[in-house]
């Protein structure tokens, strides 16, 4: 079945325009309450779960599966440096504190152009996926699609491989898909991340190729060194300070 009769059959046209039609309806609040949000993400997750059992991995869709990840990982790659960079350009203002870089990166806020699926059913779903309109995927606000943070008090600072793999040799997070297909794929954690524990269905990631990356400084400045006030109270040796 093609992608485009996949979103066409009466499940999940259904499960989505109930989840516009609570989102909307209530919309005029200027907020959700609390049976409302956890209602349109059980609603998600029902979503995520129709549309995966539907969902047969061929050679085509690989590539798809390939070239996302892919992207991912360049983006990753990306957010990454630019972290490091950041730190290091900061790290001098913060002498007497703790300082915290976090970055992290996001799936576009913009629908994917190239999705075979154009209409403004699937433009305003990915709208409530992507939290443009609300949060209603809490683990996605906090780790988006992948995160990286470096602290003034780490002694080892996240390789590249152990940002993606969990670890620094090469892996495949292929949990969830015919593993004997994907079983030369290495895809990332992050990918993994995004399939099994938020509620992207695999038909909602398998076209992106646009990301956002978001980075914050964190600086808690103190007006007394730390080390010194650590040494007056005898603690030793304090392992949060450079």
């Amino acid at each position: 079945m093609k992608v485009q009769d996949i979103f066409k059959t009466k499940a999940v046209k259904e499960i989505e325009t109930e989840i516009l039609d609570i989102y909307f309806d209530n919309e005029k609040h200027g907020m959700h309450n609390e049976t409302e949000v956890y209602t349109i993400r059980r609603l998600l997750s029902i979503r995520k779960n129709i549309l995966n059992d539907m969902f047969v991995l061929d050679d085509k869709y690989k590539q798809l599966l390939y070239d996302f990840n892919e992207a991912l990982i360049g983006q990753l790659k990306e957010m990454r440096k630019r972290t490091l960079a950041l730190y290091q350009a900061t790290k001098d203002t913060c002498q007497y504190g703790s300082l915290e870089v976090d970055g992290k990166c996001l799936l576009g806020y913009a629908y994917s152009t190239i999705h075979p699926v154009q209409t403004m059913r699937a433009k305003k779903i990915w709208a409530v996926l992507n939290g443009c309109l609300d949060n209603f995927m809490p683990l996605y606000d906090i780790e988006g699609a992948g995160s990286f943070t470096i602290r003034s008090w780490d002694t080892q600072i996240d390789t590249e491989n152990e940002m993606l793999y969990g670890h620094d040799e090469w892996d495949n997070h292929n949990e969830g898909l015919d593993r004997e297909m994907t079983k030369d794929m290495h895809l990332i954690y992050d990918f993994h991340n995004l399939f099994s524990h938020m509620e992207f269905s695999i038909f909602d990631l398998l076209w992106v190729r646009n990301f956002n990356i978001e980075i914050k400084v964190e600086c808690d400045y103190h007006t007394y060194n730390t080390k010194d006030y650590c040494d007056d109270l005898n603690w030793g040796k304090c392992d949060f300070y450079d």
